[in-house]
């Protein structure tokens, strides 16, 4: 009988855990969609507080992907990682077509890692 406590008090962990996980990786991914779409915005009107918005878009990312491998390591985490880094990099180049290209490519990134960390009933079958 205590092995069967025991079992269930160490299954309620797992389970908890996991809801714990899927909840902030979900509140990740949702603070950097919600960034890199004003960061669009602002790389289309060609406005110059876009590149506070990316310097600050790397500082928050950088801040988060460390706990994020924590969960789960994903070579696309740190390719995203780069990825910010050349959006940056165009934007200090005043190259707003390649940051644009960029920052698309960047949305699609993040929603197929954000897809990857995610609890999927696909992934159990």
């Amino acid at each position: 009988m205590k092995k069967v406590i025991l079992a269930l008090i160490i299954l309620a962990i797992i389970v908890t855990a996991g809801i714990l996980e899927n909840v902030y990786i979900d509140k990740i991914f949702d603070g950097l969609d919600s960034r890199l779409s004003n960061l669009e915005k602002l790389i289309i009107s060609q406005d110059d507080g876009a590149m506070a918005a990316i310097e600050d878009t790397v500082n928050w990312w950088e801040g988060h992907r460390k706990y994020a491998e924590l969960f789960v390591y994903s070579p696309d985490i740190r390719a995203f990682s780069v990825a910010l880094g050349e959006t940056q990099g165009s934007l200090e180049c005043d190259d707003f077509d390649n940051a644009l290209s960029k920052v698309r490519s960047l949305q699609i990134m993040s929603h197929n890692i954000h897809d990857i960390l995610d609890f999927n009933l696909a992934d159990i079958i």
